[in-house]
């Protein structure tokens, strides 16, 4: 492996894998760019069918300990983000009950960095990775603006990763269609609960969000049977999606050790954010402390709304934080 040796100093190196990556010159270009252009994207690696292309690292940065003798510098620099694609493809698997499509982003952050995964097209990947927890939602606004240009230039939609920039947050128009799930024994406690999701969950953006401690569950609720929101059921019954949000939970617990491998390399630090972003809407999971079993999950069924509905989950869970 060559980096390109015409680049300036302070530009990020262009690492590719000669024998593979011929025929993404224009996408390795977009990507330097890219990363040149957001200083808190470390690097970023295309991936295509569990192989890595290119990567793109900013200048300064060390590479990854750890590399092995044989392994090419691409190589090296790739692995965790082939690595995420496979974590990302089990996900997806995982999701498949949902009937929301597949998985198209995912994003990944602790306090000290994190990842992101998005999918260009069948089997063709970029992950990007970020070395500070602060700079990760540069780094993800950065990538999806990125993949939607990439599609729209190759004549594909673009699938609105993270969500429409044109849509903003409503107030909350109350709904007697919520449903609520309460598990807590102590009363007081519950009718701040109930207060807190009627608050919250609407029709419009944010449709589920349920509380966990210590892995078990203590409340949940749904705006599942609001009249708005029936094409959203025709194949999966109400009833089947939420046992599925509460088994997909379940799920994770396993996963997120297999997750924490993969960030390794990146950070040791314990996960504290998670989206799942699919083709109708978002899965959401965000830590509410260091218990690694305290967390608040949240979904969207409307692509064009998740980082809306993001942003009242992250509303709800303030209110959840401040009364506990």
């Amino acid at each position: 492996m060559n980096p390109d040796a015409s680049a300036a100093v302070s530009e990020p190196r262009l690492l590719s894998v000669p024998q593979v990556s011929q025929s993404y010159g224009h996408l390795s270009k977009e990507c330097r760019a890219a990363v040149a252009a957001c200083p808190e994207i470390r690097s970023m690696t295309h991936v295509v069918r569990n192989t890595v292309v290119f990567a793109v690292r900013e200048a300064e940065a060390e590479p990854f300990p750890g590399g092995l003798a044989w392994e090419d510098e691409a190589d090296a620099e790739g692995r965790p983000g082939r690595r995420l694609v496979r974590w990302v493809l089990a996900a997806e698997e995982a999701m498949r009950r949902l009937d929301v499509g597949y998985l198209m982003r995912v994003l990944v952050v602790t306090p000290e960095g994190g990842m992101q995964c998005s999918r260009l097209h069948d089997a063709q990947y970029l992950v990007g990775i970020s070395a500070s927890g602060a700079g990760c939602d540069a780094m993800d606004r950065k990538m999806n603006k990125l993949v939607g240009k990439i599609r729209t230039g190759r004549r594909q939609v673009d699938e609105l990763l993270g969500g429409s920039d044109e849509e903003r947050k409503e107030p909350v128009v109350p709904s007697g269609s919520l449903f609520m799930h309460v598990l807590t024994r102590d009363m007081q406690e519950a009718q701040r609960l109930r207060s807190t999701w009627h608050s919250h969950l609407n029709p419009g953006d944010l449709h589920y969000a349920a509380y966990y401690r210590d892995w078990a569950l203590v409340c949940s609720g749904d705006t599942f049977e609001h009249q708005e929101l029936e094409d959203s059921f025709a194949v999966v019954s109400v009833a089947a999606r939420r046992a599925i949000y509460r088994d997909l939970v379940s799920r994770l617990r396993e996963e997120l050790t297999d997750l924490a491998g993969v960030i390794a390399p990146v950070t040791r630090a314990p996960v504290r954010r998670l989206v799942l972003d699919v083709v109708d809407g978002a899965f959401y999971m965000h830590w509410l402390g260091d218990g690694e079993g305290d967390f608040v999950v949240g979904v969207t069924f409307r692509q064009p709304q998740v980082a809306v509905a993001e942003e009242r989950l992250r509303d709800l869970i303030a209110e959840v934080r401040n009364r506990r």
